[in-house]
C-alpha cells in the first residue's frame, strides 16, 4: 500500500492550527479497517505535518499505530518533513520511523532501496540533487540495477515530488508536467533497468498513466 500527504487529525476537531479531517482520518480509518490485506505501508512524504509542533507528532503517531504496529511502515520525506519543518529538520521523523540506514549519515535517510517479498522498491528523496552524475542518481542506478529478477520481479520506483508525469494543478500551470529535469534525468534508467510502475505524491489528488517515455 503506498500513500502520502496524509497529515494528521483529530475526531473532535480541536487543531485549528492545521486541520485535515477528514480526509486524514478518512485514510488512516480505511488502512487500518483493510489491514488484514496490506502487507507493508510506504507512505511517501508529507507526513504529519507538524511543521515544528510536537504534539501532532504524538497525535499523528497515535493514529497511525494500530498500522504501524501490525505492518511495515516505511517513509520517503519532503519539505514538511526536512527544510520547511518549522526547525524538525527530518531529525523527528528519521527517528519515529525506521528506514535502511545505508544513506543516514549523508541525511538522506529517506532515500533507499528495500526488498519485499516479489518487490524491489527504490525511494528517492526528492529533496536531493537526482540528476545525471550526482551521489544520489548514482545510487538511485544501484538499487535499480541489483535487483534479482528471479526472486523480485517486480521493480517500484517512488518518489514525493514527481519525477515522471503529472497533470496536477500547479505542475499543469507551469507547463513543466513534472519536477523540472525529472524525465529528464531519470526516463533512462527506468527504461533500461525496465521499471514495472512508479508512485508519485505532492499534487493531492489521484491519477493514473500510461507508460510514459520520452
Amino acid at each position: 500500500m503506498v500513500v502520502t500527504a496524509c497529515g494528521t487529525a483529530e475526531c473532535d476537531g480541536p487543531n485549528e492550527y492545521s486541520d485535515y479531517r477528514p480526509g486524514s482520518l478518512n485514510t488512516s480509518d480505511r488502512l487500518t479497517e483493510d489491514l488484514k490485506n496490506i502487507d507493508i505501508v510506504f507512505h511517501i512524504g508529507d507526513i504529519s505535518y507538524a511543521n515544528g509542533y510536537i504534539s501532532q507528532w504524538d497525535q499523528f503517531t497515535a493514529q497511525v499505530e494500530p498500522i504501524a504496529s501490525t505492518v511495515p511502515y516505511m517513509i520517503g520525506r519532503i519539505f514538511y518533513d526536512t527544510t520547511d519543518s518549522g526547525g524538525e529538520c527530518g531529525v523527528l521523523a528519521e527517528t519515529m520511523f525506521y528506514v535502511p540506514a545505508e544513506n543516514r549519515a549523508k541525511s538522506w535517510y529517506a532515500q533507499y532501496a528495500t526488498d519485499y517479498g516479489m518487490f524491489r522498491f527504490c525511494i528517492a528523496d526528492t529533496e536531493h540533487d537526482w540528476r545525471e552524475g550526482s551521489e544520489q542518481y548514482k545510487f538511485i542506478e544501484r538499487g535499480l540495477a541489483t535487483v534479482d529478477r528471479q526472486k523480485q520481479p517486480w521493480l517500484i520506483f517512488a518518489a514525493h515530488r514527481v519525477l515522471g508525469y503529472s497533470s496536477g494543478f500547479w505542475y499543469g500551470l507551469e507547463g513543466s508536467f513534472e519536477e523540472p529535469m525529472g524525465r529528464e534525468s531519470l526516463q533512462r534508467l527506468w527504461q533500461k533497468y525496465k521499471v514495472d510502475i512508479a508512485f508519485y505524491g505532492h499534487v493531492h489528488n489521484c491519477e493514473r498513466t500510461c507508460p510514459v517515455y520520452q
